[in-house]
């Protein structure tokens, strides 16, 4: 039955792709489905999931966005699996806790789950709601505007719009913002009106959050404040902006599949829609938003610079079938240039460095030249050497699908749940 289903969505969205492409192409398609399927991967990178859509007349999901089953949302006949932790991630306030309690509460979230939510951060309330809603405009204007925020390399350059990658169901818009040497704000989008200006004013914002973060990990760890900063050099800072239109079968495409980030720190705001989830304890865990919160997670390096002591875990995003959903990722990333390995003063003869140096620009490569890096059970020898996921072996053999709804309350208790770390 499902096979059936599934070749007539095929067939349905070939007649849709050869209608258009009368109406483009004044009547000169090309009949073979490879062909088709090439213009749909251009179309797909260039212009993005919104305006298929809207050219191609899509009403089912095409077989082209369909994930493999163990990558879903659900796995086969396991909808039903619920995991057991009922509490959602860490929300740290940044103003109610100080000193010690607020480095236990950093310690915690970064150790057991690598995740966690942040209010009271400092940036404020209008400037959050001002960048939430001009990028929720942006991805609204008609293709041809958001196209002018393309540099001439396109995916590779400095600004690219398009679709996202590994053909998950999104749109995003990506800014290079630091250092100053990879920036080009001229492509940055001028509409809607001001969205420039805010842009470059969240953007500082975010700076120095990320600064002020990684200064408070540093001392949970028992470093020297500036540890992780100085280990960042000159660092690179890209935002991408994501737009997940309502897909017609969420079950069967993902918004971002699973991943872990190859940066130190990534800092997210999202909209009330949500859709983001995290991988603990066996399940997935909904990360519920809360309103003026940013959502932080430990990113590769800083796993590799902890020893292992934090946790860069699992992460995706869900689509659904009822409304668009936006969120700005922001990822803070040594120089290529830098050195990377764990840090000297979390080694020792008890301790022994568990991940060996390298060079942050080998790593970006090796992670970026494989399709779910670096997690995959096919990783290059050179990630293979780092061992950077140990506890991810349970992850590929158990059920992709269990899912726990959370209540998303905020406390600035430490979580009391067990890491599934098994280093």
């Amino acid at each position: 039955m499902a096979a059936m289903t599934m070749s007539r969505a095929n067939d349905r969205f070939s007649s849709d792709i050869s209608s258009r492409f009368h109406e483009l192409k004044g009547g000169g398609v090309k009949e073979e489905l490879t062909t088709t399927f090439a213009e749909l991967t251009r179309f797909h990178d260039v212009k993005g999931v919104r305006e298929m859509m809207k050219s191609f007349r899509v009403r089912e999901v095409p077989s082209y966005y369909v994930k493999p089953a163990s990558e879903r949302r659900y796995a086969p006949a396991a909808e039903a699996a619920v995991n057991s932790v009922a509490q959602g991630i860490p929300c740290i306030d940044l103003e109610a806790l100080s000193g010690e309690g607020l480095l236990r509460a950093i310690a915690s979230a970064c150790r057991d789950w690598g995740f966690f939510q942040v209010v009271n951060h400092g940036v404020s309330r209008p400037l959050v709601e001002r960048m939430g809603n001009e990028s929720s405009e942006f991805f609204a204007q008609p293709l041809e505007e958001k196209l002018k925020c393309s540099t001439p390399a396109k995916v590779a350059g400095p600004v690219h719009f398009g679709g996202g990658g590994n053909r998950d169901w999104r749109d995003v818009l990506k800014l290079n913002c630091a250092p100053a040497s990879i920036v080009a704000k001229e492509y940055w989008p001028q509409s809607p009106a001001g969205f420039r200006n805010t842009l470059e004013e969240y953007v500082a914002k975010q700076q120095a959050l990320a600064v002020r973060l990684l200064k408070l990990i540093s001392e949970s760890l028992g470093l020297e404040t500036n540890f992780l900063v100085e280990a960042c050099g000159d660092p690179k800072v890209v935002v991408a902006i994501n737009h997940y239109p309502p897909c017609p079968d969420p079950s069967l495409t993902m918004g971002i599949k699973a991943h872990s980030d190859p940066n130190t720190i990534t800092m997210l705001m999202q909209d009330e829609v949500g859709g983001l989830q995290v991988f603990k304890d066996d399940g997935w865990i909904d990360v519920r938003p809360l309103p003026n919160a940013f959502v932080v997670n430990v990113g590769d390096q800083l796993q590799i610079l902890s020893n292992g002591k934090y946790s860069s875990c699992l992460h995706r995003v869900v689509n659904n079938n009822r409304q668009a959903r936006t969120s700005i990722a922001t990822f803070f990333s040594p120089s290529h240039e830098c050195t990377i390995a764990p840090a000297p003063g979390l080694v020792d003869e008890l301790n022994p460095a568990i991940y060996p140096k390298f060079i942050y620009a080998d790593y970006i490569k090796a992670f970026y030249a494989q399709t779910l890096a670096p997690n995959n059970s096919n990783k290059s020898s050179f990630l293979a050497g780092i061992e950077l996921h140990r506890n991810y072996n349970s992850y590929t053999k158990k059920c992709f699908s269990k899912v726990s709804s959370s209540p998303g309350s905020c406390t600035t208790s430490e979580s009391s749940v067990s890491s599934i770390r098994s280093n």
